[in-house]
């Protein structure tokens, strides 16, 4: 199976800073994304100038509110970063002993027992047990497709047995610094639009912002782990 990267990695884009000491690759990272999605970025040289500083910011907004979106689409992702696999299936399995409870009192076919209550709670009895079943088979289903996820993203997943759904907290670490990154660009495209500060976008010819050397070297010992192809 084809390895990617360890999603780990996405947490390190804030770690490689510019020279300025704030910005980060993951702004690049963001700033880029936004110049992709908007389609309205080239125009016609006829245009006027007014139109096209109008048209170019609207695009950026927009391209924002996608990338800031991820949060959104990713919500049950950050939902199930604060569930324990543990206490989860704890939970079924005090279910079970609490029906197991209920069939041995129910195996006493006691005259004084029988009648509507009897026969509903032999109903309920049965319908539970058939409840219990799917929601098993379910937590295993589950369980196996997060194990592939892991598996696809980290190798080997023997290490990631003491904590299962510890990829979902990766991604919810990266979607909060993300949040953070993206209202900071957006401040930025705000005050370029007003005029008051200097614009934040990145020619297309422009190379990669000159990131600090000394986080570079730190980095790079721990990238060679980190990425796997």
């Amino acid at each position: 199976m084809l390895k990617l990267f360890k999603l780990d990695t996405l947490l390190k884009l804030v770690d490689i800073k510019g020279t300025d000491g704030k910005t980060t690759l993951l702004h690049f990272v963001v700033q880029e994304i936004i110049r992709s999605e908007s389609p309205g970025s080239e125009t016609k040289e006829n245009t006027q100038k007014m139109d096209i500083k109008t048209m170019e910011g609207d695009f950026k907004k927009q391209g924002l509110q996608m990338v800031a979106g991820l949060s959104k689409d990713l919500v049950n992702v950050t939902k199930a970063a604060g569930m324990d696999s543990d206490v989860l299936s704890s939970y079924v399995s005090k279910l079970a002993m609490g029906l197991e409870k209920v069939r041995l009192v129910l195996q006493y076919d006691k005259p004084d027992v029988n009648g509507k209550f009897f026969n509903s709670m032999k109903l309920f009895l049965q319908e539970a047990e058939e409840e219990i079943l799917r929601i098993k088979a379910d937590e295993r289903k589950a369980l196996f497709l997060v194990k592939e996820v892991t598996e696809y993203f980290h190798g080997d997943t023997n290490k990631e047995e003491a904590h299962p759904f510890r990829i979902f907290m990766i991604v919810r670490d990266f979607l909060k610094v993300l949040d953070h990154v993206c209202k900071e660009v957006g401040n930025m495209q705000d005050r370029t639009l007003v005029g008051s500060a200097r614009s934040f976008r990145i020619a297309a010819t422009a190379p990669l912002p000159v990131l600090n050397r000394y986080n570079v070297r730190q980095e790079d010992s721990s990238d060679d782990d980190s990425f796997s192809l």
